[in-house]
């Protein structure tokens, strides 16, 4: 970053940025921000580049990292070349961040349904996959090989990055959903299960545009699950059972509002 020339002294920068000066102090000591200088009468100064350091620092321990942990992901007194990198480090890690916040909110919308059903759910079962699917997230699909159908469909309905964070955190919704209610033993022709089946129809209709093709690869992508991430797999192949009897019979029942829409064909499960 181009030096302005401007410097900040130590209470300066405490009050513009909400951290103490003792905070700034103790990362004066421990080298996480050292100080660039002293003025004559010897207290610390700091530059803008400083600054953008602690911005870092202050980001980072908002997400829970420790101090050892900020120390290898902080950029000290970064170009301006590398401030993107850093955003989109830092846009990575807020993403991973709302990730790990759906699953548990998923977990506990799972564990209401079931109970609303008269089931008693397994707590250990959703606990173990709120475990499985924090070590996964939508970043890891960037491995998947991804048919040109499915890069075509997927890029042209998701070009924007929050279209692609909603389907995906719906489809897990979706699926913990169903994991939970079938092991509760939940009938899958039962009230929760057909709600959650109008809920999938409408997931894919969304997803898709209800084109035939699309839902088709749609349809394709799930199928094809052995290179997905290892979390999303193993949550896909315990509830893809159950998802399929609960749409089939959604889309059979003379009150579908499936079938007047003619989406009795494909379920893209």
């Amino acid at each position: 970053m181009g030096e302005t020339g401007k410097t900040y002294l130590i209470g300066e920068l405490a009050e513009a940025t909400g951290v103490t000066v003792r905070t700034l102090q103790h990362y004066d000591h421990i080298g996480l921000l050292p100080t660039s200088g002293r003025t004559a009468s010897g207290r610390r100064s700091y530059t803008e580049e400083d600054v953008l350091t602690l911005e870092q620092i202050i980001f980072y321990r908002t997400l829970g990292l420790s101090l050892p942990e900020i120390r290898d992901k902080v950029v000290n007194r970064p170009e301006l070349s590398q401030i993107e990198s850093i955003l989109q480090k830092q846009e990575m890690a807020l993403y991973k961040k709302i990730e790990d916040a759906h699953v548990s909110l998923a977990a506990i919308e799972a564990y209401r349904a079931a109970i609303a059903a008269g089931n008693y759910p397994s707590w250990q079962l959703l606990t173990s996959f709120i475990r499985i699917l924090r070590n996964s997230n939508l970043m890891d699909w960037k491995e998947y090989a991804f048919s040109d159908v499915q890069k075509e469909v997927l890029g042209r309905r998701f070009a924007q990055g929050h279209g692609a964070f909603e389907l995906y955190h719906t489809w897990r919704a979706l699926t913990l959903k169903a994991v939970t209610l079938a092991r509760s033993g939940e009938a899958a022709d039962g009230p929760a299960a057909q709600k959650l089946a109008e809920a999938w129809r409408r997931m894919v209709q969304e997803a898709t545009g209800g084109d035939a093709g699309q839902i088709q690869a749609f349809a394709q992508l799930q199928e094809n699950r052995a290179s997905w991430p290892e979390g999303d797999r193993d949550l896909m192949e315990a509830s893809q059972a159950f998802i399929d009897r609960a749409v089939k019979h959604f889309l059979s029942s003379p009150s579908s509002d499936a079938r007047k829409n003619g989406g009795d064909s494909e379920h893209g499960t």
